[in-house]
């Protein structure tokens, strides 16, 4: 197995669990050995023929300058599976290490090896919504869901009374729960962003997250874990589920004894504290996605 060699990345994180390293971030160094089959690039000197080390450095850069961790472990193994799952490496070996994080010492790290193998599939929630041809879309949009990953279930499709302009159209919603490999930040930008552009949402032009929605698609679990992601950064759980009974009902149907990682309350018992009128304008539609 050929190897590609980074070292010393050097970064900036939150990570730690004491008040003071949960203040502000703090430095961290990455060192990676990635697992790869030079051969063919080698005799084609084509870029595509290789592993690009730049996409995946990337892709680290971006998850790690935006996250938050208790733990060095934790830290290096999603740095893992971006590597071996988001980006196909064979295998990887990842150093972490936090400078001036022990008395007497220049740093402390640890070294893992990972391979696609050692990653389970994660179960997440998707919140599937529209009030632009909701029929057509939210059935497109499933559909393609299907063909990325594993759909284990989906909510009924329910509908409700817009927020922030409430001169639009009601929207539909439908809550799916699937099965991925894939990092939070990877699910969003290869599956859920293609499937909303597919659908026709174009956030490039779109005035308000308010307004009329041909497609909106946002992670609301991630595994039992609460954490941030990407640039924006986005949050998991997501805090509709806490705010609006439209995303908290279809979620809670199809996964009532889950526990809120935040709340530490089941979905069901979050469903329940909503104000009865709140409920009552989240409405089934007798709608079966084709």
């Amino acid at each position: 197995m050929d190897i590609i060699e980074i070292d010393a990345l050097r970064l900036r994180c939150i990570i730690g669990f004491s008040a003071h390293e949960l203040k502000d971030q703090q430095d961290v160094v990455i060192s990676l050995r990635l697992g790869t089959d030079m051969r063919r690039g080698a005799i084609t000197d084509q870029p595509n023929d290789v592993l690009n080390y730049r996409t995946i450095t990337k892709a680290i850069i971006a998850h790690v300058e935006h996250s938050r961790y208790q733990l060095v472990e934790a830290l290096a193994s999603a740095i893992a599976r971006i590597c071996v799952v988001d980006h196909a490496a064979s295998w990887v070996q990842v150093r972490v290490h936090k400078p001036g994080a022990l008395r007497f010492s220049d740093s402390v790290g640890v070294l893992i090896e990972r391979t696609r193998a050692d990653f389970e599939p994660t179960i997440a929630y998707v919140s599937i919504g529209s009030n632009i041809d909701p029929a057509n879309n939210l059935s497109k949009a499933i559909a393609l869901l299907g063909e990325q990953c594993k759909i284990l279930a989906l909510s009924q499709t329910y509908q409700s009374p817009p927020y922030g302009f409430p001169d639009q159209a009601d929207f539909w919603d439908i809550t799916a729960k699937v099965q991925t490999m894939l990092t939070p930040v990877a699910f969003k930008q290869s599956i859920l962003d293609p499937i909303e552009l597919a659908c026709g949402r174009d956030r490039a032009s779109q005035l308000s997250k308010d307004g009329p929605l041909a497609l909106d698609m946002d992670i609301l679990l991630w595994g039992e874990t609460a954490f941030e992601y990407g640039i924006k950064p986005w949050r998991v759980p997501n805090k509709g589920i806490l705010k609006y009974a439209a995303v908290a009902i279809p979620l809670a149907e199809i996964a009532p004894e889950v526990i809120h990682p935040d709340e530490g309350i089941t979905l069901a018992a979050i469903v329940a504290r909503f104000p009865l009128a709140e409920r009552e304008q989240v409405r089934l539609v007798p709608f079966t996605p084709i």
